[in-house]
């Protein structure tokens, strides 16, 4: 039971910290744009520990579980203290805070990467770690799907910026029609771009410690780890990592590849939302599927150039002008989720369409395929999945289908976490990233 307590609290916690992210994501910048190697600076602040864990956990007072919101603050600073202290003149105020929760830098910065049609596209980045501390980590994390515009990492500090109190140097890239990329069509859940852009984003995290000079373990590790969609980034960033130069793998020390309830597959994952519709069953998350086939769209346009994408939604759907807005990247998946909610997938999807013109929903399934990631490479890191069973949002055959399709000598144990079946879809798949960030925060990554 108290487990559940601890999904419920996470997303009132999330939910709760929307106002302090605003205020956050709201105030004046900093208008250094100092341009370091192949990125540039945007923004860097200074906060202390207590301010990192209230931009990203939210209050006390808003969590449904008080004690727990406590024992995980305790675990975060208690992270911090154990770090050994780097030698400094910092005034004793600043050693003072130090000594409680720590204070930690946070960077906005911008660089360069891919889009689809490999033309260069300016994408954007958070890094969080420490002060006055070694860094013995570097990680590259890859947030979930984003709720709204404004819950991405570079707009507010996202809740996985915690893990910097292990003693971390953290990058945590927006995706590809998010950030400073939100002029670009939304290239949700394409595996190929979002892979590359985070690798991209790790290699300049490394610049950045080295332009910056931080006290970087000469031995350090770095990891790789999401969830949710996040997870499936992950993954695709081990592939992408694999295509490297081994002279540049080697710069990163990686230890090890840490992804959770990811959409490997688009295709099985968007089937199977079909079949528990014909079973009568609840769909944890309806909402996506425009911005999946959005993504499509805008993923392989010549060869949709022919099909008209509203003709996949209901008129009820168009009705909300949703699709339409995403389509033009002007909707987050909150406002989705809200005007969705209750509703089942044949509300959503026009199966009059997809019967009428198999071969049209056909191709855009092909187009699917191309970005699963569970065939066709193999693992040469240590690589961790794990994944609720069941999970009402990212099916528990993509995990089956990745541990099959990828199983070698690098493969670890997976984990695989029982889940209350009477529990909501959304809070089924929520679970399992509570397990990840306790995890990493207990020192068990």
């Amino acid at each position: 039971m108290k487990k559940i307590f601890l999904a419920i609290a996470m997303f009132a916690m999330l939910m709760s910290a929307c106002s302090t992210q605003d205020e956050v994501a709201n105030s004046p910048a900093n208008t250094d744009e100092t341009t370091i190697s192949s990125f540039r600076i945007l923004e860097e602040k200074e906060m202390t520990g207590e301010e990192l864990f209230a931009i990203s956990m939210g209050k006390q007072e808003d969590c449904v579980d008080a004690d727990l919101y406590q024992s995980i603050h305790e675990k975060f600073v208690n992270d911090y203290r154990q770090l050994p202290a780097l030698e400094t003149e910092n005034t004793g105020m600043r050693k003072a805070v130090s000594l409680q929760a720590g204070i930690y830098k946070t960077v906005r910065v911008e660089y360069t990467t891919n889009d689809q049609d490999n033309k260069p596209v300016t994408a954007s980045a958070l890094i969080v770690y420490p002060l006055l501390k070694k860094i013995k980590n570097v990680m590259l994390i890859n947030h979930g799907t984003h709720i709204g515009f404004m819950l991405i990492p570079t707009k507010y500090t996202s809740v996985e910026a915690i893990m910097a109190a292990t003693g971390s140097l953290c990058i945590m890239p927006d995706y590809i029609g998010l950030g400073s990329s939100a002029s670009h069509p939304d290239l949700y859940l394409n595996h190929e771009v979002h892979g590359r852009t985070s690798i991209d984003a790790f290699q300049v995290l490394l610049n950045y410690a080295k332009e910056k000079r931080l006290p970087l373990d000469n031995d350090f590790k770095s990891y790789i780890l999401g969830y949710s969609q996040g997870g499936s980034v992950s993954l695709a960033s081990l592939r992408r990592f694999q295509q490297l130069d081994k002279a540049t793998q080697e710069r990163f020390h990686l230890a090890k590849v840490y992804c959770g309830d990811g959409p490997y597959d688009l295709r099985r994952t968007f089937e199977t939302y079909v079949e528990d519709m014909e079973a009568g069953k609840s769909i944890g998350l309806g909402a996506v599927i425009p911005f999946v086939i959005n993504s499509m769209f805008n993923s392989y346009p010549a060869e949709v150039a022919d099909l008209n994408y509203e003709d996949f939604f209901t008129p009820w759907a168009l009705s909300t002008n949703l699709p339409q807005m995403i389509r033009n990247n002007e909707e987050g998946i909150l406002d989705v989720m809200m005007k969705f909610n209750g509703k089942d997938l044949d509300d959503i999807l026009n199966f009059d369409y997809v019967n009428n013109y198999p071969d049209n929903f056909n191709r855009v399934l092909g187009l699917m395929d191309r970005q699963n990631l569970c065939h066709g490479w193999k693992p040469q890191y240590p690589l961790q999945l794990l994944h609720c069973n069941p999970d009402g949002v990212v099916p528990f055959s993509n995990f089956e289908e990745a541990y099959e399709g990828l199983n070698n000598e690098y493969m670890l144990e997976p984990q695989v976490l029982d889940i209350d079946a009477n529990l909501s879809p959304l809070l089924q798949h929520m679970y399992g990233m509570l397990v990840m960030i306790e995890k990493v925060l207990a020192g068990k990554m």
